[in-house]
């Protein structure tokens, strides 16, 4: 009967300790995808600062880069990706509706952070390239 008892206790025992273990793993990911959200954040504020919205041409309204970010002895690759349109440039001359995007790529799967905004700037010169 005691050989039973103990059985079944380290039955009970096994499978709490499963379920531990995976809700720990799925906290230990929650808080890691919110590192490279943040550290995205960042990195918009970094390509917004290093790309003004200073000259608009209208051939080449999207840019992109990348970033290399080390964390914890590991390098993340973030691409960036922006888009600009002109919003309406007869009634609203300098307005401009931005999507910056920032991505990368952990465990195989594609992850990112987007942002649309519209930016007015007065003194941005929209020029029109001949190809």
């Amino acid at each position: 009967m005691t050989l039973l008892e103990v059985m079944i206790a380290v039955v009970i025992l096994a499978i709490v300790g499963f379920g531990m273990v995976t809700a720990m793993v799925k906290c230990v990911s929650v808080i890691n995808a919110a590192r490279h959200r943040e550290v995205a954040r960042g990195l918009m504020v970094q390509v917004d600062l290093e790309n003004p919205i200073e000259e608009v041409d209208m051939s080449e309204m999207s840019d992109s880069g990348s970033f290399e970010h080390m964390e914890g002895g590991f390098g993340y690759t973030y691409n960036w990706f922006r888009n600009i349109e002109m919003v309406d440039q007869e009634e609203r001359p300098g307005l401009f509706l931005v999507t910056t995007r920032i991505q990368w790529s952990e465990h195989g799967s594609d992850s990112y952070e987007e942002i649309t905004e519209y930016r007015y700037a007065p003194d941005a010169e929209v020029l029109t390239s001949q190809p």
